[in-house]
C-alpha cells in the first residue's frame, strides 16, 4: 500500500519475528491447547495484531460449546478465532502462503482443519461475526465464518491459509490487513474476499489516460507577460500585508458582528480602567480592598473572540488596540501579546514556554528594551523588601545596606528563573497598582494545536484572570470554542464571547486593491519615478496601477471568479492570493486582455473559461497530476485501489446533504463509521471508502471535526469544506473542469478508450464535447459496476447527483449534435 495509514505495520513486523524467534527457544514446552493460547496465539493477536486485552473474551458460551477467542471492538463481535493445539497438524506444509482455496476444496478435508472450520462457522452464526480464523499456532486460516445475508453458504467461499510462523513474515502485509485491529474496524479483509471470490472489484489490467500526465508541458509566455510577472511578484508581495500591519488594519473588512464586538470590547476596557484609575497609591489598605473588591466582582475579564479561520481575528485584535480604542484609553492599556503559533505545539511543555514569553515581552512592553531597574523590581516586590528589612535580614540591612541589596536581588533573579508564574503576576500586579494602567494579555494563535495544548493555554490564562486585575483576549475557531464547552476548561469560563464571520474574498480583494492604489497614488507623488526590483528592473507606479485595474476586472468584477477562489482556498485569504498569482500569471489568461481590461475601462470583461482554465490548469497545458495545491481530479483521487470513479463526488456528495440537513451546529459532521456504512449498504467496499476520505482531508475537501487530526485512521467526524463544495460542483456539470479531468483520468475500459480515439480522428470541430459525453458516460458505466441502487430516502442526494451527471452528459451530447447540424445546414448554404 502506497500510503500505509491503518496502523504502524513496521512496529507489529518487528514484533512478529521476535515471536518467531521466542516460540522457537521454547516450542518443546508446548504441549497442549492452552500452551499454544498463552505461548503462541494470545501473543500474536495482543502484541503483533494489536487488540487490547479489554477487547479479547474467551470461553464465552453458545448452544454449541464455547467460543476459545472473542474479539471486540466497540463491544461488538468482529472476529472469532478457533485454537488448536500446537500438536494438530492441519497438513498445509506444502501449500502456498497468502493463497486462498475454497473452503469446500479438498485442502480442507483434512480431520481436524475441517471441524475447526465448522466449529468457527457455528459460533460465526451464534455470535454474528463475519471473520473467522483457525489456527494450531503454527498454521493460520483466515475466512469469513458468516457472509451477513448476502444468501451464500459459508462455505462457498474462499480461505487465506498461512502453513507457518515463517511463512506469515513472508506475506505480512496480507497477513496484517486481515486480522489486525486497525483493518478489522475498517472492514479492510472485504475487498480482499471479494477479490477472491471474483466479485465487483476487478483488475485494472488496462488503463490509459487520453494525454499522459508526464507529457504535460509549461506554456510559452510572451516576453510582455514575462515582465508582467516581476509586476506581479510586488504586487501580491503587498497585497497580501504580511509585511504591512497598518494595510492589514485599515482593510479589515468590517461586519456588523465585528462593530459590535468592537464596541462591547471598548465599554469592558473603559469599564476595566476606570476602575484602575480610582486606585489611590498613596493609600496602601485601601488599594488592596480596592483590588480585591474589583477581583471578587470579575471586573477583570476575559474575552473570547471566536471566528473561521479567515475571520481576521488576530487583525481584529491589532486594529482595536491601533485605531479603534480611544487614544485617551489605549494610553492606559499595557498591551502584550503573545503568539502560540511560534511554539513547539508541545501541551507537556507549553507552560514553560508561555512563562518564558511573557517575562521576556511583559519587561520589554513594560520597562522598555532595557529592562526593569533595580528601583522597579524593589518596588514590584516592595512587601517582600520589607518583610527582610524588618524581618529576617533587618541586622543586614541596618550594617551594610548595599550586600542586603545585593542578597534581595539574587532572591528576585531566583524567583524570576525558578518560579516565572509567580513573577508574572508581579508584574501585572505593578502595572495596576503602581502605574494605573489596565494589562491586556493576549494569546493568539492556540486553535493551530490540539484540544490537550489548547487546554493547557486556557488553564494558564485563567489562573492570570482570577489573580490579577487584567484583561485577557483569546481567538479561537467556533469549532474550537464548541469542543473546549463541551470537554474541558471553558466549562468553568466566566467570559465574554464576540463572533467575526469571515468575510467574502471579493470584499476581501476590494478593500485592498483599492487600499493599494490609493497608496499607490500618494508615492507617486512623494516618490516621482517609482523604484527599481531586483536585478535592476525599474518598475513605475503607473504599471502597478494599472496592474490593480486588471485585478479588479479579473477577481472583483468578473461574474463569480472571486467565489471560486475563495472556495479552492478554503477562505485562507494567504493562500487565495497565492492562487490569484497564478491565476493572473497564467498563459490561459492573455495578457493583451489585461491591456484591454485597463485601456477599455468598464466596458472589457474578461470570459470566465479562460480564467477557469487558468485555475485549473495554471501554466501548464493540461492539468498537473499531483502538483495542483488547489484543485483535485475527483474522478481519481487515488489509483491505490479499483473503484468507482465517481466515489469521491458520492462521498462530497453526502457530506453536502449531512451539512443540509436543516438541524444545524454540530450536526453538520458526519462520523467516518455513518460513511462508511453508507457506501456499504449500496455495495461499495470499506476500504475504499477509506482510503477515498484520506485523500479528501489531504487535500482539503473535507475538514476533520479536530482540526489537528489528519490521520483518517483517527477522525471521528467530518463536514464538506468550502473547496469540496466547489469539487462537487464543478464535478458534475462544469465543462471546462470535466475536459481538463477528462485529459488525465485512468481509462479501464479498452472499447470506451478506443471510442475516445474515433472521435479524436474525426473530423468534428465539436471534439471536446462529444469526448465529455462519452467520458461521463462511461464513469456512469464504471460507477454502475461498483455501486447499487437504492430507493431509500436517504440516498435521494445520490440519485440527485447521478441524474445531474446523466443531465450534462446528454447537454454536451445534444450540443455537439447541434453544431454539427448546424454547420452542415451552413456548409450547404454557402455551396448553393
Amino acid at each position: 500500500m502506497a500510503k500505509e495509514k491503518y496502523d504502524n505495520i513496521d512496529n507489529a513486523f518487528i514484533k512478529l519475528k521476535k515471536l518467531v524467534t521466542d516460540v522457537k527457544s521454547y516450542s518443546s514446552t508446548i504441549k497442549s491447547e492452552q500452551d499454544t493460547r498463552l505461548k503462541v496465539i494470545s501473543r500474536m493477536l495482543i502484541e503483533v495484531l494489536g487488540w487490547p486485552l479489554k477487547d479479547i473474551l474467551t470461553e464465552e458460551s453458545t448452544s454449541d460449546g464455547f467460543v476459545d477467542y472473542k474479539l471486540c471492538i466497540n463491544e461488538c463481535s468482529r472476529l472469532i478465532v478457533e485454537a488448536k493445539k500446537d500438536g494438530r497438524s492441519f497438513g498445509l506444509e506444502n501449500r502456498a502462503s497468502g493463497r486462498t482455496y475454497n473452503l469446500k476444496g479438498p485442502v480442507f478435508n483434512q480431520k481436524d482443519l475441517k471441524e475447526g472450520v465448522l466449529q468457527a462457522i457455528r459460533y460465526c452464526g451464534a455470535k454474528n461475526t463475519e471473520l473467522a480464523c483457525v489456527t494450531n499456532g503454527q498454521e493460520w486460516v483466515v475466512f469469513r465464518g458468516s457472509r451477513l445475508g448476502d444468501g451464500k453458504d459459508s462455505l462457498d467461499g474462499k480461505a487465506f491459509i498461512f502453513p507457518s510462523l515463517e511463512m506469515i513474515a513472508t506475506h505480512f502485509r496480507l497477513f496484517y490487513d486481515l486480522l489486525a485491529i486497525p483493518a478489522v474496524d475498517n472492514l479492510l479483509y472485504r475487498s480482499y474476499f471479494q477479490e477472491a471470490e471474483g466479485q465487483p472489484i476487478r483488475s485494472q489490467e488496462f488503463s490509459k489516460s487520453l494525454w499522459p500526465p508526464e507529457k504535460k508541458r509549461v506554456l510559452d509566455k510572451s516576453n510582455l507577460a514575462k515582465d508582467l510577472d516581476q509586476v506581479m511578484t510586488t504586487f501580491f508581495r503587498r497585497l497580501s500585508c504580511d509585511d504591512d500591519s497598518d494595510m492589514m488594519s485599515r482593510c479589515f473588512v468590517v461586519t456588523k458582528e465585528s462593530e459590535k464586538a468592537e464596541e462591547k470590547l471598548a465599554r469592558i476596557t473603559e469599564d476595566l480602567i476606570a476602575k484602575v484609575q480610582e486606585l489611590d497609591t498613596d493609600n496602601a489598605e485601601a488599594l488592596s480592598e480596592i483590588v480585591k473588591r474589583v477581583q471578587e466582582t470579575h471586573r477583570n475579564e476575559f474575552v473570547l473572540l471566536i471566528g473561521t479561520k479567515g475571520a481576521g481575528k488576530t487583525t481584529f485584535i491589532d486594529r482595536f488596540f491601533s485605531f479603534i480604542l480611544p487614544g485617551s484609553l489605549s494610553k492606559h492599556c499595557v498591551l502584550i501579546r503573545i503568539d502560540l503559533g511560534k511554539s513547539h505545539g508541545h501541551d507537556g511543555t507549553i507552560i514553560d514556554w508561555i512563562n518564558q514569553q511573557l517575562l521576556d515581552t511583559g519587561e520589554k512592553v513594560v520597562f522598555g528594551e532595557q529592562g526593569p531597574t533595580y528601583d522597579e523590581l524593589q518596588g514590584m516586590f516592595f512587601d517582600e523588601y520589607r518583610r527582610w528589612s524588618q524581618g529576617t535580614y533587618k541586622h543586614l540591612y541596618e550594617s551594610d545596606k548595599t550586600s542586603f541589596k545585593i542578597e534581595f536581588g539574587k532572591h528576585i533573579e531566583e524567583r524570576r528563573e525558578n518560579r516565572p508564574d509567580e513573577y508574572i503576576k508581579r508584574l501585572l500586579r505593578h502595572v495596576v497598582r503602581m502605574r494605573r494602567n489596565v494589562p491586556c494579555v493576549v494569546f493568539d494563535n492556540a486553535d493551530h494545536f490540539t484540544i490537550p495544548f489548547q487546554e493547557k493555554v486556557f488553564q494558564y490564562a485563567r489562573s492570570l484572570y482570577e489573580n490579577e486585575v487584567c484583561l485577557i483576549v483569546m481567538p479561537i475557531t467556533d469549532k474550537t470554542s464548541w469542543q473546549l464547552s463541551q470537554q474541558g476548561a471553558l466549562q468553568s469560563f466566566e467570559s465574554e464571547s464576540f463572533y467575526l464571520p469571515t468575510p467574502s474574498v471579493k470584499r476581501i480583494l476590494e478593500r485592498r486593491i483599492c487600499y493599494l492604489e490609493t497608496k499607490l497614488a500618494n508615492e507617486k507623488d512623494s516618490k516621482g519615478d517609482g523604484y527599481f526590483l531586483s536585478k535592476g528592473i525599474q518598475l513605475s507606479i503607473e504599471h502597478l496601477q494599472a496592474f490593480a485595474c486588471c485585478l479588479q476586472r479579473v477577481f472583483i468584477e468578473t461574474g463569480p471568479v472571486s467565489m471560486w477562489l475563495g472556495n479552492l482556498s478554503n477562505k485562507d485569504i494567504r493562500r487565495c492570493l497565492t492562487l490569484c498569482r497564478d491565476v493572473i500569471s497564467s498563459p490561459h489568461i492573455r495578457v493583451d486582455d489585461l491591456l484591454k481590461a485597463y485601456i477599455a475601462k468598464q466596458s472589457w470583461v474578461i470570459s470566465k473559461n479562460p480564467i477557469k482554465r487558468a485555475i485549473i490548469r495554471g501554466h501548464y497545458d493540461i492539468y498537473p497530476v499531483g502538483q495542483h495545491s488547489f484543485v483535485q481530479n475527483v474522478y481519481s483521487l487515488d489509483t491505490e485501489i479499483d473503484t468507482s470513479p465517481l466515489l469521491g463526488l458520492r462521498i462530497l456528495r453526502l457530506l453536502f446533504d449531512a451539512q443540509h440537513a436543516d438541524i444545524g451546529g454540530t450536526e453538520d459532521y458526519i462520523s467516518v463509521d455513518q460513511i462508511g456504512e453508507y457506501f456499504q449498504a449500496i455495495g461499495v467496499d470499506r476500504r475504499a471508502v477509506t482510503i477515498l476520505l484520506d485523500a479528501l482531508l489531504r487535500t482539503g475537501l473535507c475538514f476533520s471535526y479536530d482540526p489537528t487530526v489528519t490521520d483518517i485512521t483517527n477522525v471521528g467526524r467530518l463536514r464538506l469544506s468550502p473547496s469540496g463544495f466547489r469539487h462537487l460542483t464543478w464535478g458534475a456539470k462544469d465543462f471546462v473542469y470535466i475536459d481538463s479531468m477528462m485529459q488525465i483520468t485512468p481509462i479501464h475500459d479498452k472499447d470506451a478508450f478506443l471510442e475516445f480515439q474515433l472521435i479524436d480522428e474525426s473530423a468534428s470541430t465539436y471534439k471536446r464535447d462529444m469526448k465529455i459525453s462519452t467520458f461521463l458516460d462511461y464513469i456512469i458505466k464504471e460507477d454502475a459496476i461498483y455501486t447499487k441502487t437504492s430507493t431509500h430516502k436517504a440516498f435521494q442526494g445520490q440519485s440527485y447527483l447521478l441524474r445531474q451527471i446523466g443531465q450534462t452528459r446528454d447537454y454536451a451530447l445534444n450540443s455537439s449534435k447541434t453544431q454539427v447540424h448546424t454547420n452542415r445546414m451552413r456548409s450547404s448554404h454557402e455551396d448553393q
